[in-house]
């Protein structure tokens, strides 16, 4: 008798088959299992590996041993005329029938009972393509005995990103996702994968008295090799030409289209002062934890203190005027969560946004800066045609800046151009796919002028890669109110709640009104205190969701009559915004050319009162 005749007489073939489909069962099975009770994935490697594991003691077995009425007994010592393997094998063979019958009904169960029963985050996740020349800028670590130098440490990784964000052949990931990486323990390729990288650069700081030890190395994601590395020990007195030294070595190692020339004019801070850059660092670390923490309007007053000690210990160090400039213009925009706490006039936070803004100007470092402050200044002066054709410039020649592209597409729907905000849409739509900032920009804008459904189904995604923001998940929630989602967007509100313990008085609202119930939203305007820093805005979202057209306006007439224009125009961004009653917007409007389409009414609004 030939091995292979041997083997089946022996039924080690049926075994394994019968092995092989129990095993399969016994997977799924443990597989849902633990689903439902949300064990860690390597429980189930654990199963996996056992099943793999007892395969071959499973053949083993057949081959050396039969089961026979009196037991197991070794096979060598069963006599062939007594022997019971054909008995065996049929047995076999019903139970591979039994348990093939068994899986057929769990696969069906799964595929009629479960389908389209996954979360709405679990959308399914579109890959980015990602290009040789891009990067993200990590947090530098802070690796001093004192741990004092994290100003130092966030400030200089800011400024990196900022000097390469100039580079026009160069996509760099934004702070806001880039920073989310500060202090955890995760591996490169992983990091630029969820960038959308193709390089990360990563550093730290360490100081001792006077001296400054700072180590950069930017790494090839897809290999790990590192193609530039530096150290720089220095005193602290050096520190401006660390900062620019290291935006040009990175620059020529990415081999950017920059000349030499151009390559030290992207990478100059701007100041010869080591004290105003330090000041000015220290303000870009508070900012950044500004970003962290959406809303905290601490933080950006903090951070203004620094600029303006920056600004003051050289006049001519233009991003410090930048930055204080920004600072007063969020002071004016009522629909910001970051803005209040200064008893000044409207007129006086104007005319100290206007001081700045104008010195940024005069003391810019190249005309490519000194357009970006022109078209700031114009957006806020609601001379939006020569604010728009600013910008269009600015962005020819600097692409990556996705800060100034939010703000353009914040003018594009102020005046109502939706197909210009289409064309830019596109290109947020490929950066969203990694860049968790551009994504909540496209989510938060996405409603008002794309199709719903199409809206919800970018929001959706969104979520499903960035499943623990607050501000990705406030976003979603309203945009799929917008799409009429109401089932998933009360999921997304209980995602939100669990990360949000304080309830969110226009979350609540929304899904009140998506129910039914407009009481419930008029005791939670009644319970709203002035003292939130976005109170009016607030109070007037919520006038319109219980479509009291009446209190909307006059919720806003203050703003209509503090002599500064763009406060009142800061509404205009809100497509259900009606600016009819308010004879000066209207004005202006009609100077710029701009006609606004008729106000949009909430699909979720609530019934009218009784």
């Amino acid at each position: 008798m030939s091995f292979f005749e041997e083997l089946k007489r022996r039924n080690v073939f049926r075994v394994g088959i019968a092995y092989i489909v129990t095993g399969w069962v016994v997977l799924q099975a443990a597989d849902f299992a633990l689903d439902l009770i949300a064990a860690p994935n390597w429980v189930i490697q654990v199963f996996v590996l056992a099943v793999a594991i007892g395969l071959p003691i499973a053949l083993f077995f057949a081959w050396a041993y039969e089961l026979t009425p009196e037991g197991l007994k070794k096979e060598s010592e069963v006599d062939r005329e007594q022997s019971i393997t054909p008995q065996t094998g049929r047995k076999l063979d019903r139970w591979i029938i039994g348990v093939l019958a068994v899986l057929i009904v769990i696969l069906g169960v799964e595929r009629f009972f479960f389908a389209g029963q996954q979360a709405p985050t679990e959308a399914t996740p579109v890959v980015a393509s990602v290009t040789e020349k891009s990067i993200a800028v990590l947090p530098f670590a802070d690796l001093s005995q004192n741990q004092d130098q994290g100003w130092f440490a966030d400030g200089l990784a800011e400024e990196i990103l900022n000097a390469l964000v100039r580079v026009p052949d160069l996509s760099v990931a934004a702070r806001t996702s880039s920073f989310q990486f500060k202090g955890v323990n995760e591996d490169i390729p992983s990091i630029a994968e969820k960038l959308g990288v193709a390089h990360v650069l990563e550093g730290s700081v360490r100081s001792a008295g006077n001296r400054i030890r700072v180590t950069a190395q930017l790494i090839r994601a897809s290999d790990g090799f590192h193609l530039w590395s530096e150290n720089y020990d220095r005193d602290v007195s050096d520190m401006i030409s660390i900062q620019e030294d290291l935006a040009q070595n990175i620059a020529r190692a990415l081999e950017t289209s920059l000349d030499p020339a151009a390559l030290a004019e992207m990478a100059r801070v701007g100041t010869d002062s080591i004290e105003a850059y330090q000041e000015y660092l220290k303000g870009l670390q508070v900012m950044m934890e500004t970003f962290r923490n959406v809303g905290d309007a601490s933080n950006l007053a903090r951070s203004y203190e620094h600029f303006e000690k920056a600004r003051a210990i050289d006049p001519g160090f233009a991003q410090a005027h930048i930055y204080a400039a920004n600072f007063w213009k969020v002071q004016l925009a009522p629909t910001r969560t970051d803005t209040g706490g200064l008893d000044l006039s409207a007129e006086d936070k104007l005319r100290e946004y206007h001081e700045r803004i104008g010195l940024a100007i005069n003391n810019a470092r190249t005309d490519t800066d000194r357009l970006r402050s022109l078209a700031d200044r114009a957006s806020v002066d609601l001379r939006w045609n020569e604010a728009r054709r600013l910008f269009q410039q600015y962005l020819a020649l600097r692409p990556n800046d996705e800060d100034a592209r939010f703000q353009y597409t914040g003018i594009l729907g102020m005046v109502s151009d939706v197909e210009g905000w289409l064309a830019e849409a596109e290109h947020m739509k490929v950066k969203a796919l990694t860049d968790e900032y551009v994504a909540g920009i496209l989510v938060n804008d996405g409603y008002r002028y794309l199709n719903p459904s199409e809206a919800a189904e970018i929001a959706l995604k969104a979520v499903s890669r960035w499943p623990n923001s607050g501000g990705m998940l406030y976003q979603a929630h309203r945009t799929l109110l917008w799409a009429e989602q109401y089932e998933k967007a009360a999921e997304i509100r209980e995602m939100f709640k669990s990360l949000v313990p304080e309830p969110d008085p226009l979350v609540e609202t929304r899904h009140a009104c998506a129910n039914g119930d407009r009481a419930a939203a008029e005791a939670i305007l009644a319970e709203i205190s002035p003292d939130r820093n976005n109170y009016v805005s607030m109070v007037w979202l919520i006038h319109n969701m219980l479509g009291n057209t009446e209190q909307e306006v006059e919720t806003l007439r203050p703003f209509a009559e503090s002599g500064v224009p763009y406060q009142l125009a800061d509404f205009l961004t809100y497509h259900k915004f009606d600016p009819t009653p308010f004879p000066s917007l209207m004005a202006i409007l009609e100077r710029e050319g701009v006609t606004r389409k008729a106000p949009v009414k909430p699909p979720f609004q609530c019934p009218p009162a009784q």
